[in-house]
């Protein structure tokens, strides 16, 4: 009988015998009096049965729970013989499937991205290796420190090139996207990039910086006669790197904890250059793009009270409208510290006055229009129209690695990998944009005034 039946019948037997006792209290109760002796001993009887029972029960609940358990966690078994079944059983690949050039991926758990520092780690311990004289090829660091199957996978093409099925490279791109993904959630320019316009690198875009302008004449008055004035504007090709250093018995750990710790450093060594390089007002260079806010209206800023801060925002709406270029789909960027110091600001009623400000992260509201919080905004408010900017992307990321160079950390301080049992990780991003308008951001100047 199955377990699930035999459950329903002996909770059915339980409900009778409860029951069967509920009828002897209810008649003498009725009869205004308690139970007689015989009536005692019936009704013990009945739940020292009630007791087996439950105790019945237990057990053949825990029967399904572990049915239910096993098949959720059991191995599928493959092959077409004993022998092959029990070594699918342990773990092997299906004969079948082997003999076809398809691998199978277990189901992923690791959290996203962590595949893609994975990745990097397993290719980076293996040139350690063999520069140590030892061949240990980056599958088998994968395999060794029980690495997402993805990785295992997308490594499986640098033993057996194979020509008739793409997955392995497919899996690698998924990888890397996973980065791309977390990558982009962090920075102003990827929170800008589905409303700015797709550019191809290397390319020359012509357009029109003024249009032609009409007018309602009188009778036998002059009519206007305008010309639109065009320009063109070049998206050249622009790579950033970031590069984090880890310790070489740091890089060897299997633990969760530091791949986690790779994907999340160089997110953000990442994400920092290119929000400090977005946001900035530098000129372009043949290694960079130039700073969205460079040639764009700057206004000096009159105070950081609720007056000046309403004076200096107006001003800087008016440098859209002035030049005819709408608000709809224009956004404010400004550090997380003004932002905050911006919803504290209270009426005299003691309600917040910039309402949308005080709402979450990624929510916030200013005038209606939506704002992005990121620190290396640290000094200007900026308004900005995406859809006046173009970006070129690639969505790739490409990951190198050396522990004989010498590294600047910042501040005069050179650290040399070799000397330390250092190894150097590089993430290169192809990326680049331009304003298709000069007049596509402004900003409100903050550099003299701490918030």
């Amino acid at each position: 009988m199955p377990w699930e039946q035999q459950r329903a019948q002996i909770l059915a037997t339980i409900k009778s015998k409860k029951g069967k006792i509920g009828g002897i209290l209810t008649k003498a109760a009725n009869e205004k009096r308690t139970t007689d002796d015989a009536e005692e001993a019936e009704v013990k009887a009945v739940e020292d049965d009630i007791a087996r029972l439950e105790a019945n029960l237990a057990r053949v609940e825990g029967f399904i729970a572990d049915v239910a358990t096993a098949a959720a966690n059991a191995t599928p078994a493959a092959g077409e013989s004993e022998e092959e079944a029990d070594e699918s059983a342990k773990g092997a690949a299906d004969p079948v499937e082997a003999a076809k050039g398809v691998t199978t991926v277990k189901p992923n758990h690791a959290k996203k991205g962590i595949g893609f520092a994975q990745l990097a780690k397993a290719k980076a311990l293996a040139v350690l290796q063999q520069k140590n004289g030892n061949y240990i090829s980056p599958l088998d660091i994968a395999k060794s420190q029980g690495m997402d199957p993805r990785v295992i996978q997308a490594l499986e093409k640098a033993v057996v090139l194979n020509t008739t099925n793409s997955s392995e490279l497919i899996v690698e791109n998924q990888l890397a996207n996973e980065f791309i993904e977390l990558l982009r959630a962090e920075t102003i320019v990827d929170k800008l990039a589905p409303l700015m316009r797709a550019a191809p690198f290397n390319a020359k875009i012509p357009g029109m910086a003024s249009g032609s302008v009409a007018a309602w004449v009188g009778d036998g008055a002059a009519k206007p006669a305008t010309n639109p004035t065009f320009n063109s504007v070049t998206i050249g090709h622009h790579k950033l790197a970031g590069i984090i250093v880890r310790t070489d018995d740091l890089l060897r750990l299997a633990s969760p904890a530091t791949d986690q710790m790779l994907r999340d450093d160089l997110i953000e060594a990442c994400a920092t250059l290119i929000d400090n390089t977005f946001i900035d007002t530098a000129d372009e260079t043949d290694t960079r793009p130039a700073g969205i806010l460079n040639g764009a209206t700057k206004i000096d800023h009159t105070g950081v009270g609720v007056a000046q801060y309403n004076a200096d925002l107006a001003a800087l709406r008016k440098t859209f409208i002035s030049n005819n270029l709408s608000l709809n789909g224009a956004q404010y960027v400004m550090s997380e510290t003004r932002a905050s110091d911006m919803a504290e600001l209270r009426d005299a009623l003691g309600n917040p006055y910039y309402r949308g400000m005080d709402a979450p992260a990624g929510s916030k509201t200013l005038n209606g229009l939506p704002v992005i919080e990121s620190e290396t905004a640290a000094d200007v408010i900026a308004l900005i129209k995406p859809s006046e900017l173009y970006l070129a992307d690639d969505g790739a990321v490409e990951v190198a690695f050396s522990d004989q160079a010498t590294i600047d950390m910042g501040a005069t301080t050179l650290v040399n990998l070799w000397q330390q049992n250092m190894t150097a990780i590089r993430a290169e991003r192809h990326m680049t944009w331009s304003k298709r308008r000069v007049t596509a951001a402004a900003y409100i100047n903050y550099s003299n005034v701490t918030p």
